[in-house]
């Protein structure tokens, strides 16, 4: 719990920071630092021209200094900058991939430099991993240490049944080609496999694997604004994208939980539209598996509203709570999910590792997640047995309480009223800020000042303030459509604020007037 208050206090913050990455569709045109485009950073409140352009790939300024106020732009700012890199890791590359046997391979640790035999002396009071074998060259995931910078870049190995998952997964999908982004270790797990059918391609920041795998296989890539360091390795990517009608493509994604999903989500509309455009077909959006923590949900369906959550846990190797092994692993099983816009009555989740089809709900969900009647769904996201609440309307964790004032089931410890609804979305107007109760936008349309403030809410059921009825929310009132008129587009919904109903005694019944004295 404690993780998840500090991302979500963390995201809040950022909540009020609007990002915009680069859009050559739109002649919008960023400067570059050498990451590749920057990002426009301002305050919702103040605009873009009171905002500065910043790194998309790294937050600390000691790692990338580029920082510009957008008021002080200025045509060396556009000036290309390269990273001639790539030339060497090349060269490098091919000198330790085709000299000798397995055995005169090398790899220094300490300079994340792959070597032969010759510089083994260069590096005699380094720490070096000497005469790797065969398997570690095809899987280099299973030696390098994975890169553990909060502010930079940190990894995350998925466990074997993870793999296996995903593996099987792929299979009964029929996918034939699948984009890493951000997963290395899935990668590598295919690509050494012999038995493997699928072709996998990885798009990484880390440029240790340039060593391990050809410009067929892997681009050293910015996944935070689609920027590629290398325009070879960029054309090789180009030729996998191109696929035979009888292949399918997936993109497979694991960005550092830390990660703008605006930035994610706008790379993975990118890479669907250069797919359809390298295939000479009308756009449609690819197949996405996007791992991350289902207390982040919102992040991911405000950015790609089509995504919805699997119940699986994804286990990781090198994170002490994000796996269900050891002292640190959590009682609940890991909090990392895979969200996916691939339908889920298709995805089988493992019998073996306590998962179930529930007939109701029509696909596989978490064996500890029960089928409710009155919410007709399986609720539970966070691995525990969620339990309804009538005075919410709804299923909560068996861990929180009632609060009349809140309107809401909260966490039993550290409550303040105040500061928990400045977190919630209305259920009436759907604006983060605040509940029903203080909802201005329904008590101006309803002319509340006709009627004396009154609390309805029973203390054993919720009352909906919309239609008066008990047992329900005003999400869930089958009345919602009469009195307020919304408009749905990509999964996301908003209220139109300048059409609604006034309920009358008629449409409403004797209850109507009642109602509006919910505040």
């Amino acid at each position: 719990m404690k993780q998840e208050l500090e991302f979500l206090d963390r995201e809040d913050v950022q909540n009020r920071l609007v990002v915009k990455c680069e859009d050559d569709e739109e002649g919008d045109i960023h400067p570059q630092c050498v990451h590749g485009p920057t990002i426009l950073f301002y305050y919702e409140d103040k605009g873009p021209e009171h905002g500065y352009y910043g790194c998309s790939a790294y937050r600390d300024k000691k790692l990338c200094p580029f920082n510009v106020p957008a008021s002080e732009l200025n045509v060396k700012h556009f000036r290309r900058q390269y990273d001639t890199s790539t030339v060497l890791y090349r060269s490098a590359r091919k000198e330790f991939l085709e000299d000798g046997e397995d055995t005169q391979k090398h790899y220094c640790l300490s300079c994340n430099k792959a070597i032969v035999n010759d510089d083994l002396p260069k590096h005699f009071d380094h720490n070096v991993k000497q005469n790797l074998p065969k398997h570690y060259i095809q899987d280099p995931t299973l030696f390098l240490p994975p890169l553990n910078n909060d502010k930079a870049q940190a990894q995350y190995f998925f466990d074997e049944k993870s793999l296996q998952f995903f593996e099987n997964t792929l299979h009964d999908l029929k996918i034939s080609k699948i984009i890493c982004m951000g997963a290395p270790r899935l990668h590598c797990y295919l690509s050494s496999k012999p038995s493997n059918q699928v072709k996998s391609y990885l798009l990484d920041l880390d440029h240790r694997f340039i060593y391990f795998y050809d410009d067929t296989s892997f681009a050293w890539y910015n996944m935070c604004n689609n920027h590629f360091f290398d325009e070879l390795q960029k054309q090789e990517f180009f030729k996998f994208l191109k696929c035979q009608s009888d292949e399918r493509l997936l993109i497979f994604t694991d960005p550092p939980f830390g990660c703008r999903t605006e930035l994610i989500g706008s790379t993975l509309n990118k890479l669907s539209k250069l797919y359809s455009k390298i295939n000479q077909i009308p756009y449609q959006p690819l197949p996405i598996f996007w791992v991350f923590p289902y207390f982040l949900a919102q992040y991911i369906q405000k950015v790609l509203p089509s995504l919805q959550m699997s119940d699986y846990k994804i286990n990781y190797t090198n994170h002490d709570s994000y796996t269900d092994i050891g002292k640190s692993a959590r009682k609940q099983g890991s909090p990392v999910r895979l969200f996916t816009n691939v339908p889920l009555d298709i995805l089988k989740l493992p019998v073996k590792e306590q998962y179930k089809y529930c007939s109701k709900c029509q696909k596989y969900t978490a064996l500890e997640n029960r089928h409710c009647e009155i919410c007709k769904c399986c609720p539970s996201k966070n691995g525990s047995t969620y339990v309804h609440c009538n005075q919410c309307g709804l299923c909560v964790k068996p861990s929180y309480v009632h609060c009349r004032n809140c309107r809401r089931c909260t966490q039993k410890e550290g409550h303040n009223c105040s500061e928990y609804q400045k977190h919630q979305t209305c259920y009436i107007c759907r604006n983060v800020g605040h509940t029903e109760k203080r909802c201005l936008f329904w008590r101006k349309k309803v002319l509340h000042q006709m009627f004396p403030p009154k609390e309805t809410d029973s203390e054993n059921i919720i009352v909906c303030i919309l239609c008066n009825k008990i047992g329900h929310n005003e999400l869930s009132c089958d009345q919602r459509s009469f009195y307020l008129k919304e408009l749905t587009f990509m999964g996301e919904t908003q209220l139109c604020e300048n059409v609604y109903r006034m309920p009358t005694l008629k449409s409403a019944g004797k209850t109507s007037v009642n109602s509006f004295q919910a505040f």
